[in-house]
């Protein structure tokens, strides 16, 4: 048996289909997968069903689509669910799977599912997609007209039930933002493994398209290095023999900012996959993204306002998806009259602000782009050198010295240098630049944005004020402390 080369390279066919039927082998229902079946099923599914495919005919005819998270345990309520998604207009269908689901605890899940199956009652916070199995989710998928991508877990029980994304790459986001003491080696030696696997599905003519999260902020603070992430996914994905990604860009509230950052993003990914000779490689879409990078509203009309700002966004940058949360979904699993009216609401902006095809000319964009491209290429180069080209062993150095690095992550093994506050009108700023490989210029850039933020407020940023940026967006402000708080 061959080991894994720590490295930007292909994973051998040995091993994967070693792990594969390892993986499978966990849960009973994995001997409901035959891999040429598998692939037969997929190529079966019409156009309507493949992820890559809607998003490209959204692109094309000018349209979006929302893109939510749903799950509940028992299928015929989950079949309800997404039925009540299609009618709201959604065409991009999640398979949220339950906690326990992402951590492996299927003989844990499948007492708690037949209670669920018995009382009709939801009792996980998910679909539990591997206890039920492929010919279970094929009912699913097979009842809604729309494509299917899995959402936490799902591995090869996903795929030959017919959901077409994969959840690969490097997931900083599982690394960066979940686990405590996993090191960014041992994310590299999972995540390659489970990458290759669209990659040889691909190979068989069944492309399944990836979306890319990478590293989120814990904190506001620009999405430089989380560009990075998704630069590195992408590169590591196309590696294994990925041909379809697409990036999900995180909005922090400063217009500016997040129109500048939904331009660049797919722009500096295709570039880094040209480059390295990935050019069959397609971006069907860019999603901005409503994940919470601070806490979610909790009142209705702050949730419906933070739902509705990622949709204007998305609609005046001409995006085809916008990846949505419920209004309810801060305060547990989504229903379906909250997903009804959430995205119903979505949907009309989409239709009234999208179809006006308005050319925007929001001040501060192009500049906020060029300082963003700048931070980019300038830890991307060093990447590249600490590696000597490979954009793997490269990214392992640059967590360990901290050339890649976010503030309050869960993880051990990240630096935790740098820091984050707002200026003052809102927009993301970096007050403290660890080890960031950032130009002297860039640099000043941050500090003079800062400083006015500080004149105005008749004091220095500091730790303190980074906490509070962390609640201003979901009371209601975009910078600064929220009147009732004064």
């Amino acid at each position: 048996m061959k080991k894994l080369r720590v490295g930007n390279k292909r994973i051998d066919d040995e091993i994967l289909m070693k792990m594969r039927r390892e993986e499978l082998d966990k849960w009973p229902t994995g001997k409901e997968v035959d891999f040429d079946e598998s692939v037969a099923y997929q190529k079966s599914l019409p156009d309507s069903k493949i992820w890559w495919k809607v998003m490209v005919k959204l692109r094309e005819e000018g349209r979006m689509s929302v893109f939510p998270r749903a799950g509940t345990p028992v299928l015929e309520k989950m079949i309800e669910l997404c039925q009540g998604l299609r009618e709201s207009g959604v065409v991009l269908i999640p398979v949220t799977t339950d906690s326990y689901t992402r951590l492996g605890q299927y003989e844990k899940i499948q007492g708690i599912l037949d209670e669920c199956n018995r009382t009709g009652k939801a009792l996980l916070n998910g679909y539990p997609i591997i206890n039920q199995g492929v010919k279970q989710t094929r009912k699913l998928v097979e009842s809604v007209d729309a494509a299917f991508s899995p959402r936490g877990a799902g591995g090869e029980i996903a795929i030959a039930s017919g959901l077409t994304t994969w959840e690969g790459g490097l997931e900083f986001i599982t690394w960066g933002s979940y686990s405590k003491r996993m090191t960014i080696k041992e994310l590299v030696e999972k995540w390659q493994n489970s990458t290759r696997l669209a990659g040889w599905y691909a190979e068989r003519g069944v492309i399944l398209c990836t979306d890319l999260h990478g590293w989120l902020p814990g904190a506001p603070i620009p999405l430089t290095v989380n560009i990075i992430g998704l630069i590195v996914q992408a590169l590591t994905a196309a590696e294994q023999g990925q041909k379809a990604l697409y990036p999900l860009v995180h909005c922090m509230g400063n217009m500016a900012q997040d129109i500048a950052w939904i331009k660049l993003a797919p722009r500096i990914i295709r570039e880094y996959l040209d480059k390295f000779g990935y050019k069959d490689c397609m971006i069907p879409g860019c999603c901005p993204s409503q994940t919470p990078l601070f806490p979610n509203p909790m009142d209705m009309g702050g949730a419906f306002a933070y739902l509705n700002y990622i949709a204007m966004v998305g609609a005046l940058t001409k995006c085809n998806a916008v990846d949505l949360r419920s209004i309810d979904e801060a305060a547990g699993v989504p229903s379906k009259d909250a997903n009804s009216v959430s995205y119903g609401s979505a949907k009309w902006i989409f239709n009234v602000i999208r179809e006006q095809d308005i050319e925007i000319d929001v001040k501060g964009v192009d500049i906020e782009e060029k300082v963003t491209e700048t931070e980019v290429r300038a830890i991307m180069d060093r990447i590249l050198d600490l590696g000597d080209g490979d954009v793997v062993d490269g990214t392992i150095k640059a967590v360990e010295s901290g050339v890649l690095d976010s503030p309050w992550s869960p993880n051990m093994t990240v630096k935790d240098k740098v820091l984050g506050v707002r200026d003052a009108h809102g927009a993301c700023r970096y007050l403290e630049f660890g080890n960031l490989p950032f130009p002297n210029e860039i640099k000043e850039f941050h500090r003079q944005k800062i400083a006015e933020r500080e004149k105005l407020e008749g004091k220095k940023a500091d730790y303190h004020t980074a906490v509070r940026d962390l609640w201003t967006l979901s009371k209601g402000k975009i910078v600064g402390l929220p009147p009732y708080d004064k």
